[in-house]
């Protein structure tokens, strides 16, 4: 019976801790703001990318780019797959398409999507995109996103 209790606690103990771990990975923000003048999270890929996310709750405006692993660098992805935001507001989920910014063989480093839904402040969703590795990548929009946002 002592055996058994030990083995559950241990588990317990163990199964936090990845909790931990995950959520942590997901929350990762850094203070420096992107070459853009938007706020940087890490994507979570083995090639380092990050994205880059600005956000004017006043225009109902949000603009996306994915940035290199030196943190400074626009990364083009296909135009042909458009990042999607899956965004929560008040009246429900919705998901908006990105449109691509000055598109070149296919391809754009920066994203805009215009809704009354970026109207909320802090946004509340994830946003979807594929990377040239062919995976598709969700990352996780909170309080901190948007350069005018106020604590």
């Amino acid at each position: 019976m002592l055996k058994r209790t030990w083995l559950f606690v241990l588990v317990f103990m163990l199964s936090g801790t990845v909790l931990t771990a995950a959520d942590k990975k997901d929350e990762h923000h850094h203070d420096e703001a992107g070459p853009n003048g938007g706020e940087l999270q890490d994507v979570g890929d083995k090639g380092g990318h990050h994205v880059e996310v600005k956000h004017d709750h006043t225009n109902g405006k949000t603009t996306f780019w994915v940035i290199g692993k030196d943190a400074k660098t626009a990364v083009a992805i296909p135009t042909n797959e458009p990042p999607k935001i899956n965004l929560k507001t008040k009246d429900g989920n919705k998901k908006i398409e990105m449109k691509p910014v000055n598109e070149k063989d296919g391809k754009a480093a920066q994203w805009e999507a215009a809704d009354e839904g970026f109207k909320q402040d802090p946004l509340d969703g994830r946003i979807q995109f594929k990377l040239e590795d062919g995976k598709t990548y969700n990352v996780k929009l909170d309080s901190h996103f948007g350069k005018d946002h106020k604590h």
